[in-house]
C-alpha cells in the first residue's frame, strides 16, 4: 500500500521503531499531510483516506470548498470538517413566484413617493408608484400608480415648495378627489410585489434618495416596508460618486425632466442607473 504514495511526499528510510511492523518514513513539506499520516499510522483506521487527501492541492492559497464531494468520502474522514461558505446578499437569486415570469430574478423594487414634505412626524404620503426590474435593469414590470386622499387642511399646511410643485403638476387637485387611503395603496402594492417575487426572499428597494421614502413607508405602510431588505440601492449616492470619480462620463448622462410625479421619477431613476451601468460600471475588456 505504501508504494502507492508518490515519491515526492515520502522518503522511506527508518527513523524510529515503527508500531505494528509498518516501515517508518518521513513526510516532506506539508505540515497538514504529516499530521494526517501520523494519525493513520497510530490508529490503523481508514488508511485509504490518505489518498483522497493527497489528491488535494494543499499548496494552493485560494479558498476552495468541495461542496459537491461524495457523502461517503466525508464519512470516511472520521470527523466532519467545517465548510466555510460565504454567500453575500447580493449573490442570492430570487426565486420567481409560481406562475410569474422568469425575468425577475434578483429583482430591484423601485418605489417613489410624493409627500406633503420631508418631516416624517407631520407630513403624509400623497402618491406612490412601483416598478420591478431584474437585477440587470433589462426587464421591468410596471406596477400601481396611486394617488392617496388627504384632507384640505393637510394640503394647506404644505410648505411653499410643495404647494407650488404639486399644484403645477395637478397632484394637489387629484389628491382631494381621490378615494384611495394609505391602507388601500399599501395592499395594492403588496399584492403586485407578491405576484412577481416568490418565497421568503427580501428584495432590495431602489430609487433616488430612497432612504427618505423608506422612512415614510415604515411609518405609514409598515407591512409594505417589512418586505424589503435593509440594503438599499440609492441612485443618488451612485450619482454623487460618478460626479466625483468619472466627471467626463457623468456630463454625458441623460438629463432628468423632474416632473415630481411618482411614476415619472421612477422611470428617470432607472434610466439614470442604466446609463451608469453601461458607461461607467463596464466589464474589463480581455
Amino acid at each position: 500500500m505504501w508504494k502507492e504514495i508518490p515519491a515526492e511526499f515520502l522518503v522511506s528510510w527508518p527513523i524510529i521503531e515503527p508500531p505494528f511492523g509498518f516501515p517508518a518514513f518521513e513526510v516532506k513539506g506539508n505540515r497538514l499531510f504529516r499530521c494526517l499520516l501520523d494519525r493513520v499510522i497510530c490508529t490503523m483506521k481508514d488508511l485509504g483516506n490518505i489518498f483522497s487527501v493527497l489528491s488535494l492541492d494543499v499548496g494552493d492559497d485560494k479558498d476552495q470548498t468541495a461542496v459537491g464531494a461524495p457523502t461517503d468520502a466525508r464519512k470516511q474522514s472520521g470527523k466532519k470538517k467545517p465548510v466555510n461558505v460565504q454567500i453575500s446578499e447580493a449573490d442570492e437569486e430570487c426565486p420567481p413566484a409560481e406562475g410569474s415570469s422568469e425575468r425577475f430574478r434578483s429583482p430591484l423594487v423601485w418605489i417613489d413617493l410624493e409627500m406633503t414634505g420631508l418631516n416624517i412626524d407631520v407630513d403624509r404620503i400623497l402618491e406612490i408608484a412601483c416598478i420591478i426590474t431584474d437585477g440587470k435593469l433589462t426587464h421591468l414590470a410596471e406596477g400601481p400608480d396611486l394617488i392617496i386622499h388627504q384632507s384640505k387642511e393637510c394640503l394647506d399646511n404644505m410648505g411653499e415648495w410643495c404647494q407650488n410643485h404639486h399644484s403645477a403638476s395637478g397632484l394637489t387637485e387629484k389628491v382631494l378627489a381621490s378615494t384611495v387611503t394609505e391602507a388601500d395603496a399599501e395592499t395594492q402594492v403588496i399584492d403586485f410585489l407578491k405576484s412577481h417575487i416568490g418565497g421568503s426572499y427580501q428584495p432590495m428597494l431602489a430609487g433616488n434618495s430612497i432612504y427618505v421614502d423608506f422612512e415614510f413607508l415604515k411609518k405609514y405602510m409598515p407591512d409594505l416596508a417589512a418586505m424589503f431588505s435593509h440594503v438599499l440601492v440609492d441612485v443618488s449616492s451612485v450619482n454623487a460618486l460618478c460626479f466625483r470619480w468619472y466627471p467626463k462620463e457623468y456630463r454625458k448622462a441623460p438629463r432628468k425632466q423632474k416632473k415630481h410625479r411618482a411614476m415619472d421619477d421612477i422611470k428617470e431613476s432607472i434610466m439614470e442607473l442604466r446609463y451608469f451601468k453601461q458607461n461607467i460600471f463596464k466589464g474589463s475588456k480581455k
